[in-house]
């Protein structure tokens, strides 16, 4: 049979390739009714039903025309004579002719195409992607430090003017003057911001808009533009977003607080944001493996390259991270936790540096921030001579002299410091806020005694050799507030007391009057507070305490 009757002859082939040489209905032959071209070559026009029916018999590589169908002017050419209706056998159409491009492929070249054209649009995709998340961040870093500058200079301005209008002689009884309507409105809105919602993992309206941002945002870069059309497109996705994250997951775990100073958020607040971001970052490089381990056939994820060894001996290394973190484990492990913590996200990055080009600047950022907080961390460091002092309810105070090394300790209210005693605890370093007010002969530490390094130092009361490195954070600010009210429980009285103390001595130092201040403290017996001096006319405070066992 010649080529006259090629119509008939593709539609039986297509309606063979899935039934067999036998069995072939004409319904099947009319479903695939789709053919109609003429071409000086003997060709016939792929769609996308017919791809389904020849690609029975085609190489693994045509499944390409799958996920990606040819264009309108791509002719598939027979370069065998079309068998005859009764044949059983068959010649499979092996050259792909682009019409517009007068060009004739096989079908490894045309799937070599198709793959060059699909990591062209993923690389495409992937610089619009880096370009507009890293705008994003930094927009928003510099948002906050702009926020945090203008408050701070505009309660430098109120207080200013306010000083100096105040005159000498305090009038009407030393009533504080009005409050100005900015005032009142940036009060209004920092009041709905820290405002915290009972619930054990609730935290502050501010800080739970800001996850609930970043978490849509990546989700939303995640599935944008076909990003779950095909499991490769996803798998590509997230590891994008995983690397893309980690430069600001290791910023924000810097023990020194690159952006404290700048952004004015507190110690707990970036530990908050430094959780999710390790969680995007682990969960999304997990999911990763497992979607291109969905996408690789079965019989040839044995023959992995260099790119994909260490790129699974990194995800390791997030999911022992992950695992480490969880809140249980955390809890009874956490020396071991701190351990894992460090080591495990600095071993991935030489991994991650050789896994995919486009990894290498954000693996190298990682490694600046990292060292730089560790050189910053060596050198704002202090040995001082430490006396650990036990109180009731398992807490320690630890008093230190800031008078007896070469540079002075200087820190201000809300101010915290990493200590590390190695006679205790060898390469550790734990966070504590300053409880002593600021100018004061010694630095002191509330500590609640726990397990490991806290309890150490609990079980060996005396002298210690501390390495002091610090201090960090910021100083809240109360000009303009006519009343504060502190509430402090426990060992949470470091952050309270020096702040009471401060704010009716900087008010004084300058002629100003303080705002009323009630300060409450829960303790548990009345001799936890015996090491504060809570005289309500030496320093101007309300001091109460509520005892809890009496």
């Amino acid at each position: 049979m010649g080529y006259g009757n090629k119509r008939h002859n593709l539609h039986t082939f297509a309606a063979r390739c899935l039934f067999g040489p036998r069995g072939v209905s004409p319904s099947l032959i009319c479903a695939t009714g789709l053919i109609g071209h003429q071409h000086p070559k003997p060709t016939y026009l792929l769609t996308q039903a017919h791809a389904c029916a020849f690609l029975s018999f085609a190489p693994p590589s045509s499944l390409l025309f799958l996920l990606h169908p040819p264009p309108p002017t791509l002719l598939l050419t027979q370069s065998h004579r079309p068998p005859s209706p009764t044949s059983d056998h068959f010649v499979i159409m092996s050259e792909y002719y682009n019409e517009a491009e007068n060009m004739t492929y096989t079908p490894e070249e045309w799937a070599s195409m198709q793959q060059l054209e699909f990591d062209e649009r993923g690389r495409e995709w992937s610089r619009k992607f880096y370009l507009s998340y890293n705008i994003i961040v930094v927009a928003f870093f510099v948002a906050a430090v702009i926020a945090h500058f203008y408050t701070v200079q505009f309660k430098k301005t109120v207080r200013r003017a306010t000083n100096e209008k105040t005159p000498l002689i305090p009038i009407n009884n030393g009533a504080p003057r009005p409050v100005t309507f900015i005032a009142k409105v940036i009060r209004k809105t920092t009041s709905v911001l820290i405002y915290q919602p009972q619930g054990r993992y609730a935290e502050s309206f501010g800080t739970m808009s800001i996850i609930a941002g970043y978490l849509g945002l990546n989700i939303l870069y995640t599935f944008i533009h076909g990003g779950a059309s095909s499991t490769q497109i996803f798998a590509n996705r997230i590891g994008l977003i995983s690397i893309v994250n980690m430069p600001i997951l290791f910023l924000l775990g810097s023990k020194t607080g690159l952006l404290v100073d700048w952004t004015g958020w507190s110690h707990e607040g970036y530990i908050i944001l430094h959780k999710h971001v390790g969680r995007v970052v682990c969960i999304t490089a997990i999911a990763h493996v497992f979607a291109y381990c969905a996408v690789v056939p079965i019989s040839t994820r044995v023959q992995v390259n260099n790119e994909a060894i260490v790129g699974l001996i990194a995800t390791t290394c997030f999911g022992i991270i992950l695992g480490t973190s969880l809140a249980p484990l955390r809890a009874r492990l956490y020396e071991i936790f701190l351990y894992f913590h460090v080591w495990f996200i600095v071993l991935p990055l030489p991994f991650l540096f050789f896994h995919w080009v486009r990894t290498k600047p954000y693996v190298i950022t990682c490694a600046v921030i990292f060292a730089w907080d560790r050189f910053t961390r060596f050198k704002n460091v202090h040995h001082v001579i430490g006396v650990s002092q036990n109180l009731s309810g398992d807490t320690v105070k630890l008093c230190m002299n800031t008078r007896t090394t070469f540079s002075e300790i200087h820190w201000t209210t809300g101010q915290y410091v990493y200590i590390s005693i190695t006679s205790l605890a060898r390469f550790q370093y734990h966070p504590f806020t300053i409880a002593s007010p600021p100018g004061a002969d010694t630095l002191d530490l509330i500590i609640r005694a726990r397990k490991g390094f806290s309890r150490s130092l609990f079980n060996n009361e005396g002298e210690h050799l501390v390495a002091v490195h610090g201090p960090y954070g910021n100083q809240h600010s109360f000009d303009g507030c006519r009343k504060v009210v502190l509430i402090a429980g426990g060992a949470g009285v470091s952050y309270t007391y020096p702040e009471a103390i401060e704010i009716v001595r900087s008010h004084e130092a300058i002629n100003d009057i303080p705002p009323e201040i009630d300060f409450l403290w829960v303790v548990p017996d009345q001799s936890y507070a015996s090491w504060a001096d809570l005289d309500n006319e030496k320093y101007g405070v309300n001091f109460k305490l509520w005892v809890t066992k009496e």
